[in-house]
């Protein structure tokens, strides 16, 4: 007796004259099934199953637009071909795969039954397909997420900028499978280069210029921050395809991690030579400390305050400021500032995220930052901790003529203080970043005069409670500013920060504390 169920089955149907011969074409279509790799050949197998229980010499499968599968000539009319031809269709429920087509003058049975076995196992191949393809977009954003925490947590355990450099280097060319990457810092002196041959220690413009087209370095990306620039990266296209939108900006966020390091590197080793970083909390506060500005922008006639006050260690506040160069219609003033969800270090690892996100998105003037909402909304949807989710203010000024286009997504309004005595707040244009995917932000606009003060904060200032537990609010804060209407931003910003200690009484605040002072003191 045979042990394979379809050669029993084969078996079985040859004690049954009637109808055998149909039986056992469907009996070779199930046992083939499983070996059919794609979707194409699952089609292939259909059709020349339907046309040998058919005994049909032309046929195919239509789907409404193309044949899937096509032996002999085609009708003019796939799905009316005329006499002698026989169409049924090919559904699975309510979707319709094609139409089954063939040349023969009487279809047998057994041709339904193919159909109506095969139409199921196309929808499990395509549900099996779709499944795979999310399951590898989810892994990618998995590997990635891991590959920035491991970056970060390496990066503050290497004490060199050569070694600091070099895990760079290997962290980006295995990540995206470079296999020509050129590190060179603002002299011009090699940093690291793989896969290019025998190359100097020291480029001038032109020699390095030769390299990158003799080589093929198409990716040209500025290690800086916003102190200085430490150098840039070169690096060719991947071994298979190229790289995307989406890779390239998480290339710039491995980038802009590196060179926050590479800052906090050269301050701690000229400022404490041979102290070594401490570990675990340290080693977060140190990187949070990294990401926040160590000396603020000041555009001529303008001037700038601000201080983050962590709750615990370390804190789930952002805020930065930076130039952003723009050839063609002159520098920006970017601002942004953020209040993760939560306190300590989880929070203070979504700050590093969002922070390194803002930077690779918006290193370079923002056309429409409502958009640009949107894309950090999306990656942080992508690499959120369970529910975390963030308040952001970003925008950029215009120093010459104090023209503010800004993004509000759910962060406390900030206030506009004019010198005439007004005070406007920038109320949110759109939700929570990374609270939910797929929402939409607009772009919001302001302007400043001479005298106008912009006052962005946490709600950690605004809740701050005295002992009747009666909130501090941003009303207070407005009057600070209209009663100094000579003082500068420094003045403000502490007068602003003596407001809400004296209110706390013997009190203590509750959650991180941001505070941004702004204003416009003419030429």
């Amino acid at each position: 007796m045979p042990t394979n169920p379809f050669d029993r089955l084969r078996q079985l149907a040859m004690k049954t004259p009637e109808g055998a011969q149909e039986l056992l074409p469907l009996i070779d279509f199930l046992e083939t099934f499983p070996e059919q790799g794609s979707e194409e050949d699952l089609v292939h197998l259909v059709g020349i199953t339907a046309m040998g229980i058919a005994k049909a010499r032309q046929g195919g499968l239509w789907d409404g637009g193309k044949w899937l599968f096509l032996r002999g000539a085609a009708p003019a009319f796939p799905t009316h071909p005329g006499e002698g031809w026989q169409v049924r269709p090919w559904k699975y429920g309510e979707e319709l795969y094609g139409h089954l087509v063939l040349r023969s003058q009487v279809l047998p049975d057994a041709v339904p039954l193919l159909l109506s076995i095969s139409a199921p196992l196309l929808a499990w191949r395509r549900a099996e397909a779709v499944r795979s393809s999310q399951n590898q977009a989810l892994a990618l954003q998995l590997s990635r997420l891991n590959t920035v925490f491991e970056l970060t947590r390496n990066l503050g355990e290497v004490e060199t900028r050569h070694d600091l450099v070099r895990l760079m280097a290997n962290t980006l060319m295995g990540e995206f499978r470079i296999m020509r990457l050129l590190v060179v810092d603002a002299q011009g002196q090699v940093l690291h280069a793989k896969g290019l041959g025998v190359v100097p220690e020291m480029l001038d413009g032109e020699r390095l210029q030769e390299i990158v087209q003799a080589r093929g370095l198409v990716h040209a990306i500025e290690l800086g921050d916003q102190t200085h620039s430490h150098g840039f990266a070169y690096a060719a296209e991947p071994a298979v395809g190229q790289l995307s939108e989406d890779d390239l900006v998480f290339l710039r966020t491995l980038l802009n991690l590196t060179s926050s390091q590479l800052s906090s590197l050269e301050l701690r080793e000229s400022r404490i030579q041979g102290e070594r970083m401490e570990k675990d909390l340290d080693l977060a506060r140190n990187i949070q400390r990294s990401l926040l500005p160590k000396t603020l922008p000041e555009p001529e006639g303008w001037e700038c305050a601000a201080a983050n006050l962590p709750y615990q260690a370390v804190g789930g506040d952002l805020y930065d400021l930076w130039m952003a160069r723009d050839e063609g219609q002159g520098d920006r003033l970017h601002i942004a500032v953020g209040d993760i969800s939560g306190k300590g270090l989880p929070a203070s690892l979504m700050m590093t995220q969002l922070s390194a996100f803002l930077r690779a998105m918006a290193d370079h003037r923002v056309p429409d930052w409502g958009r640009l909402a949107e894309r950090v909304n999306r990656r942080m949807n992508d690499v959120r901790d369970r529910n975390r989710y963030t308040t952001l203010f970003a925008g950029s000024l215009n120093p010459a003529n104090g023209d503010l286009r800004y993004v509000n997504g759910g962060h406390n309004p900030p206030l506009l203080v004019r010198a005439n005595g007004e005070v406007a707040r920038l109320a949110p244009t759109g939700p929570m970043v990374g609270l939910l995917p797929g929402v939409s932000f607009s772009e919001g606009r302001a302007h400043m005069d001479l005298g106008d003060v912009l006052v962005i904060f946490t709600d950690g200032v605004v809740e701050a409670e005295n002992a009747a537990g009666e909130e501090l609010g941003d009303g207070p804060l407005a009057e600070v500013v209209l009663r100094r209407p000579q003082a500068g931003a420094d003045e403000l910003f502490e007068a602003l920060l003596v407001e809400a200690f004296q209110h706390l009484e013997d009190g203590k605040f509750r959650d991180d504390v941001t505070l941004v002072v702004i204003k416009r003191m003419g030429a």
